[in-house]
């Protein structure tokens, strides 16, 4: 597990408590976290903001979505989404 995820996993924790017994690794899926919705998107969004200096797009925040995912968005902000966001 890198460092990324790891940092992502303890942020994940935090601000979902009801992750307790979870197992949380790079396949777990937003969709997976109890209670996960738009306002969670914006918490775990403002998390990574303060945490990694990285802004992701509320749009990248979907069900579907995987921890690695993200972290690997956090590691290289610049990748281009699946979603055919342009590079900055």
């Amino acid at each position: 597990m890198t460092d990324t995820l790891k940092k992502l996993k303890t942020g994940i924790e935090d601000l979902f408590p009801e992750t307790e017994g979870m197992v949380i690794d790079a396949e777990t899926r937003l969709g997976d976290i109890p209670d996960f919705d738009s306002m969670a998107a914006v918490n775990l969004q403002n998390f990574i903001v303060e945490t990694f200096t990285v802004t992701i797009p509320l749009d990248l925040f979907g069900e579907d979505t995987t921890l690695g995912e993200i972290a690997a968005r956090i590691e290289n902000p610049k990748k281009l989404a699946a979603g055919g966001e342009k590079k900055a």
